[in-house]
């Protein structure tokens, strides 16, 4: 009887052991195959599935309202936006901070953003993005689709993709926006690397 509850104990501690290694492994989403469903609801109650964009490159951004460095990158999407909507590609900026809902109004008021800016619960965004609930989510954090609906890059905000998110956006589009034949993405394994010193905002 007391070898039967050790045992017992220690598959209960195993299984921990193994749920804790597998929350902590998931934090990216897998490259190279199709994105997840996700939606992100506008301030006019409509909503826009990720669906409806196939057949264009999709540069997805998730964002915090109150984000400096979130702010910035509207600026540098609104920059680009014109001359790269007008060869297939989708800008759009996903708010997932709790105050979203309030502040987002006045957020797309003063950046006047070109593209379409809405918002989601954080659970389905950490969900969407194959986050573990363990690790910390920074932002911005940008995904790129390209015109099949397929995830070709993942870059969350501690990533060095940020230090230069107007160069390294740029030359992800570019290499998204070529012929089907010569298209591989601008970071081949689609999983960048961390730099402590990159800019973020939990």
């Amino acid at each position: 009887m007391h070898a039967g509850r050790i045992i017992s104990r220690m598959r209960i501690v195993l299984v921990t052991a193994l749920g804790t290694v597998l929350a902590i492994a998931a934090f990216a989403l897998d490259v190279g195959k199709p994105s997840p469903a996700f939606t992100i609801q506008k301030i006019d109650g409509t909503s826009m599935p990720l669906t409806q964009f196939k057949g264009k490159v999709v540069a997805l951004a998730f964002i915090d309202t109150e984000c400096p460095h979130c702010q910035n990158l509207t600026r540098v999407l609104n920059g680009i936006a014109k001359g790269y909507e007008a060869k297939g590609v989708q800008f759009l900026e996903c708010a997932f901070n709790d105050a979203a809902p309030q502040t987002l109004p006045g957020f797309i008021q003063k950046f006047q953003p070109a593209f379409p800016v809405g918002r989601a619960d954080r659970g389905p965004v950490t969900e969407y993005l194959s986050w573990s609930i363990l690790k910390p989510l920074y932002v911005p954090h940008m995904v790129f689709l390209d015109r099949k609906g397929v995830v070709r890059a993942d870059y969350p905000g501690e990533s060095d993709f940020m230090k230069d998110p107007e160069g390294n956006v740029r030359k992800q589009l570019d290499e998204l926006l070529k012929p089907a034949s010569t298209t591989r993405s601008a970071h081949p394994q689609g999983k960048p690397t961390a730099s402590a010193t990159a800019p973020s905002h939990p």
